[in-house]
């Protein structure tokens, strides 16, 4: 395992190693990352990114079920807890089991759930590493009421060219959230 800055040469390594293309953007807007190498191959990358501190894993296919993604993710929390971070949060398709499993035993929380469109659910999640993390665990649960769902479609109908630098994602390939379908499909955690 190393740490490395996300930068140009780094990006150029993980296209040319097979990681996807939705990692690949997220790992360009990262601010740092930890990456598993075999014989001088990536087989694995990790990161950090965006205001709120969203974290991303990938594995390539033929690693997935070896505990490389595990193994992963603890050499980032242990990262972010060396560089002083307060907490990571995540974002997490809902039928991505061994995703779930793997943060809630890492000892993420699951905090609140969106139904961002009718093809995309995700549960938001947060490991609070300093007392200071349990500010934005109070902030994130605001969005588990409601009305907070309400905000949030608003919020993030209003500021999704915003996306890049607050959650890390890539807006071009994320559709328009349906107001009206995340609040009426509003569970709460």
């Amino acid at each position: 395992m190393r740490v490395v800055k996300a930068d140009e040469g780094i990006i150029k390594e993980l296209e040319n190693n097979g990681i996807s293309e939705e990692m690949i953007y997220f790992f360009k807007t990262s601010k740092w990352l930890v990456l598993a190498d075999i014989d001088k191959e990536i087989i694995g990358a990790a990161g950090i990114g965006g205001s709120f501190n969203v974290s991303g894993v990938e594995t390539k296919k033929e690693y997935h079920g070896k505990g490389i993604g595990v193994v992963l993710q603890k050499n980032m929390i242990e990262e972010a807890k060396r560089r002083g971070y307060s907490y990571i949060t995540g974002l997490i398709d809902v039928e991505n089991d061994e995703s779930i499993k793997l943060h809630h035993k890492l000892g993420f929380k699951t905090i609140f759930r969106i139904h961002y469109t009718k093809n995309i659910t995700q549960d938001i999640i947060i490991l609070i590493l300093k007392p200071r993390g349990k500010i934005m665990e109070i902030l994130l649960k605001n969005f588990n009421t409601k009305i907070g769902m309400v905000t949030l479609a608003c919020l993030l109908k209003t500021l999704k060219s915003l996306f890049p630098k607050l959650i890390n994602l890539n807006e071009k390939k994320l559709p328009s959230p349906d107001i009206s379908y995340i609040v009426k499909n509003f569970q709460k955690m």
